[in-house]
């Protein structure tokens, strides 16, 4: 959900299993945003990495932020 006036930030954990027992440390993960939903295209924004606990936290840039609404947001480990 995007409000006016607020950074954009994405907050993610990444882990085995159904239980937080082992995260996924140091991995890559795709950032996608659905723009025109429900029938929009993914479109790729960026790629980050987990931290050693598994967690990404990513702020959207300027040139990329997103107008007023909600929007469908995916991670993907790669």
């Amino acid at each position: 959900m995007v409000v006016d006036n607020r950074p954009q930030t994405i907050h993610a954990k990444f882990h085995y299993g159904p239980i937080d027992m082992v995260c996924l440390a140091d991995e890559k993960v795709d950032i996608y945003v659905m723009r025109s939903a429900p029938y929009g295209e993914w479109t790729l924004i960026d790629t980050v990495e987990t931290d050693t606990h598994g967690r990404v936290r990513y702020t959207i840039g300027e040139n990329k932020k997103l107008p007023l609404g909600l929007h469908p947001i995916k991670l993907v480990v790669r």
